[in-house]
């Protein structure tokens, strides 16, 4: 009898201790890389598909993850019965044990729709020009910026895609991009951080660059005289002290793209929508090269299923990808997180 009651007593011993272990630390790892996928594929999902929805002239929805709540329940339970047979002749001793382990896993998320004053705030403000030339000191691609978020410097005009205000960019535009590239990369010009944000021209450049430097000064209008020139936004250039950038919003850039890739003929044809706008005098694609496809794409990097296609975006397409996490970031940049809206969550603790 003895033999059996130290069989229960490790049983029970062995369920209480599985029963009480930490749950949380052990699967950290592996729900935070996995919710960490799931938001992202979301995110990007989202994101593609309001670029079609702006295509097709309806309004896009944004609903951004506040919060993510992950609750882990473990609990356990031992039962044990035992009987000495007292009997003459002698019988058999009886025992029985029984338990069993209970594990939960509860995970809350919130959403919140993008509305309101935080939808004016995060879309329609203009992203701030020194954040834009200060993510090109970053390491971004010069063209990419002003391709993307910059509609023109000092009055020069890039492309404007939607049909409202369609036009190709001025010559001198793209000259001075080209020469804003060549000029950094040879560490002539760059930007200073302060008070007030400055793009200057180093005083002591190589000999080389003095047609480059002297060129990109003309085509800007900026005085020669001066090594530093403030950055400001706005359409007219106020002095020749001045870079005065007409940034876009979120909303302007995301319509801008949403006109420069192709949709099916038919759509066009029934008046759903009319044709994209796009000059390849950079590349020879759209900056976000958006395809798509009456039937589900193998190999996409992101696909929706919108107007009864699928628009994707191919994992091959390294600069489409390139361009579209540029635009996601410029979009978590923009955001705003106001703690009026921020939901209240309770969480049970047993």
């Amino acid at each position: 009898m003895m033999r059996t009651s130290s069989k229960f007593l490790i049983l029970f011993i062995g369920v209480l201790s599985l029963s009480c272990r930490s749950v949380g630390p052990n699967t950290l790892p592996a729900d935070q890389f996995n919710f960490n996928t799931s938001i992202s594929q979301a995110s990007n999902e989202q994101l593609l598909m309001n670029l079609v929805r702006l295509r097709y002239n309806e309004p896009p929805v944004f609903l951004k993850v506040n919060s993510v709540i992950n609750q882990y329940t473990r609990a356990g339970s031992v039962g044990a019965q035992a009987g000495l047979n007292n009997a003459i002749p002698t019988g058999a001793n009886s025992a029985i044990a029984s338990g069993n382990l209970a594990w939960s896993n509860t995970p809350t998320i919130t959403y919140v729709p993008i509305s309101g004053k935080e939808f004016s705030t995060n879309l329609l403000l203009p992203i701030p020009p020194g954040t834009l030339i200060n993510m090109i000191q970053a390491g971004w691609p010069i063209d990419l910026v002003f391709s993307l978020a910059i509609f023109s410097i000092n009055d020069l005009k890039d492309d404007v895609a939607r049909p409202s205000a369609r036009r190709e960019a001025d010559a001198e535009f793209l000259h001075v991009v080209d020469l804003w590239e060549k000029l950094s990369g040879a560490g002539v010009l760059g930007v200073r951080r302060g008070e007030v944000d400055l793009v200057f021209i180093r005083e002591d450049y190589p000999i080389a660059h003095k047609k480059d430097v002297a060129a990109f000064r003309d085509l800007l209008g900026l005085d020669p005289g001066l090594s530093e020139y403030k950055i400001a936004y706005g359409k007219v250039q106020r002095s020749d002290s001045e870079f005065t950038v007409l940034s876009g919003s979120i909303w302007e850039i995301m319509l801008n793209l949403a006109w420069q890739f192709d949709v099916p003929q038919e759509h066009v044809a029934k008046g759903r929508t009319v044709e994209g706008f796009y000059t390849d005098k950079r590349v020879e694609f759209p900056a976000i090269n958006i395809q798509f496809s009456d039937k589900e794409p193998e190999d996409a990097f992101i696909s929706v299923l919108q107007q009864g296609y699928w628009f994707y975006i191919h994992s091959d397409d390294r600069l489409s990808k390139r361009n579209f996490s540029f635009l996601q970031l410029l979009l978590n940049l923009a955001e705003s997180n106001p703690s009026n809206q921020m939901p209240v969550v309770t969480v049970p603790t047993n």
